[in-house]
């Protein structure tokens, strides 16, 4: 026997199979040996993180440290919950029926089961075929794979149906190391039965005459090879689910609420990176990232605020590294605020962040509140205001707006319609001056025309274009002003212009919706909306894609510039580790 095979390395590989063949003088084939190896990582019930390990020492240390008494990955692993089984096996063969086989380091239960195997079916061997006493070893060893593989996805079924509130880290990563390994060992098993088939057909080629001999071993080879193939693909399977498990819990830190679908689409083009869609109990989200921020992006299955609240409770209780929310979309606008004199004008394709003002906290619930006995509905609910870090990036950008450089918003909204598709697209451009239209306050949107555009149903002389509303309303194409203040929200679709302004006068409410109260009063949250329409009845859905666009766009450009958080800078390097892995393979 090959005394190689004894050699450290050969004793820490992770398999391989060879051959020789020996003639005598007259070439005739004296004797015929081959070899090979096979690891399986098993695991067990009891599974714990790993507390230590074996180091590996090269081959120029010095003195004799290997103890060939004890497995090359460490004795203590049992303890653990998993372990290894380091196999090999020789087989020695002289013509013309003798067959010498040794087998290595076997697991005790394997022992038994491959001498009734080997007992049972020693009728059926072929001892003129070298190969045919190790067809049965090969399925003793499908059955340790698919142990291996099996005893791993019972682990990762039971994090994936418990998923506790406070993750076990050390036991997901433990699990995904113990996935990593199947799939190795997996891997390295199919290349070693490949390479014993094709020595198989090579003897054989040279041997027998007759192909009928070794089709019976040939046919049970490609059969054992398409089980471990499938075996490997399930492995993958588990490592792909153990490593959505860890995203879930580690990668995201910002929740970014879509309340419309449309919203959605405006969100997803400005990714910078496209994780694709992420399935958590029967709910799909979907992930990507934006400069350093790892986000997770969801729509609400239907409108109003305590649905945006049960989403943003959903994201939470699946990815628990959401540090703060975004509620990003489409809004109704005040037309014009601030002192006299000095007014802003909020024209269509605008921005409104929700920032404090007076003593709002930047989004006001005006639908909760006490009956008067006037029989008016008074608010009395106060929301939380947007973390500091959120508003100090919101500070930060307001300032850049202000210098030589100004918005990136113009080129962002260019890159964003190149991720949306061609038929759609034009739908997300700016609709421009001429169909900006300002209706007086008591001029109403005719009822039986609900579903009509102004153009065709409403006296357009009753409205007031952007060009005729002074210079404040001039807007560069692509280029939105951005406005701060507090956004009133509620359950009820706001299309009174009477009520837009009593509310403005009273709370400064300067943009309307229907989802930011929902989410800021239980989570961090800043909601920023781009204006559709002047929360009238005069409600106009041309200017709603457009409106989603602006808004996402500005929201990319605040996320830009704000430092990762920490999630996100343990996923940053740990992808760093791996491409330069992968740079020290290619050199």
């Amino acid at each position: 026997m090959a005394s190689f095979l004894f050699n450290r390395e050969y004793l820490e590989s992770n398999g391989f199979s060879g051959c020789e063949s020996m003639h005598g003088e007259n070439q005739d084939l004296t004797c015929y040996n081959h070899w090979s190896r096979f690891i399986v990582k098993q695991t067990h019930k009891e599974l714990q993180p790993k507390s230590s390990f074996t180091r590996h020492h090269s081959t120029g240390e010095i003195g004799n440290l290997l103890n060939p008494n004890t497995p090359i990955h460490g004795p203590q692993s049992i303890r653990h919950g998993w372990e290894w089984y380091e196999m090999g096996f020789f087989v020695h063969w002289t013509p013309p029926h003798s067959t010498t086989l040794l087998c290595f380091d076997i697991p005790g239960h394997m022992r038994a089961s491959l001498r009734s195997a080997l007992s049972s079916s020693i009728d059926n061997i072929d001892l003129s075929d070298p190969y045919s006493v190790f067809s049965i070893i090969i399925y003793e060893l499908l059955s340790l794979y698919n142990d291996s593989v099996w005893s791993l996805r019972n682990h990762i079924c039971g994090v994936e149906a418990t998923r506790p509130q406070d993750p076990n880290y050390p036991l997901l990563h433990e699990i995904a190391r113990h996935a990593i390994h199947v799939s190795e060992t997996l891997s390295v098993a199919l290349e070693s039965i490949k390479a014993l088939q094709q020595q198989h057909q090579d003897y054989a080629t040279q041997r027998f005459q007759d192909n009928n001999r070794w089709n019976k071993i040939r046919n049970q080879f490609q059969f054992q090879l398409r089980f471990l193939h499938g075996l490997l693909l399930r492995s993958e399977s588990n490592k792909a689910r153990i490593q959505n498990e860890i995203t879930l819990v580690a990668r995201y830190s910002i929740g970014w609420i879509a309340p419309l679908p449309l919203e959605l689409t405006a969100a997803k083009a400005v990714l910078d990176e496209d994780h694709g869609d992420i399935h958590v109990d029967g709910y799909i989200y979907h992930g990507g990232e934006i400069g350093k921020q790892n986000i997770v992006m969801a729509v609400q299955s239907k409108m109003g605020t305590d649905a945006a609240s049960d989403l943003a409770a959903r994201m939470r209780a699946a990815f628990r590294n959401i540090e703060y929310f975004v509620v990003v979309g489409i809004g109704g606008g005040v037309p014009s605020y601030g002192p006299s004199g000095a007014q802003s004008q909020i024209v269509l394709g605008d921005v409104v962040v929700s920032c404090p003002r007076g003593c709002y906290g930047g989004v006001i619930r005006y639908d909760f509140g006490a009956w008067t006995n006037e029989d008016r509905l008074e608010p009395m609910s106060h929301t939380n205001s947007p973390p500091d870090s959120l508003l100090n990036a919101v500070n930060v950008l307001q300032a850049r707006h202000s210098t030589p450089s100004g918005t990136k918003i113009p080129a962002l909204l260019q890159e964003m319609r190149l991720n949306i598709r061609v038929d759609e697209c034009q739908n997300f451009e700016d609709q421009g001056a001429v169909q900006d239209r300002l209706f007086q306050n008591d001029y109403l949107h005719p009822e039986d025309s609900a579903n009509e555009d102004c153009e065709n149903c409403c006296d357009l002389s009753r409205c007031q274009m952007r060009q005729r509303r002074g210079d404040r309303a001039v807007r560069r194409p692509d280029t939105p002003k951005i406005h701060y203040g507090n956004i009133g929200s509620s359950n009820q679709l706001q299309i009174s212009a009477s009520k837009r302004n009593q509310l403005h006068e009273k709370f400064g409410v300067i943009c309307f919706e229907m989802e930011g109260a929902g989410v800021i009063q239980k989570h961090p949250c800043l909601v920023i909306r781009g204006i559709c329409d002047y929360s009238d009845s005069h409600k106009n859905k041309k200017w709603q894609p457009y409106a989603a666009a602006t808004a996402a766009a500005y929201t990319k450009e605040l996320l830009e510039i704000m430092p990762a958080s920490k999630s996100a800078q343990s996923h940053s390097a740990a992808k760093q580790v791996k491409q330069y892995g992968k740079l020290l393979i290619l050199f």
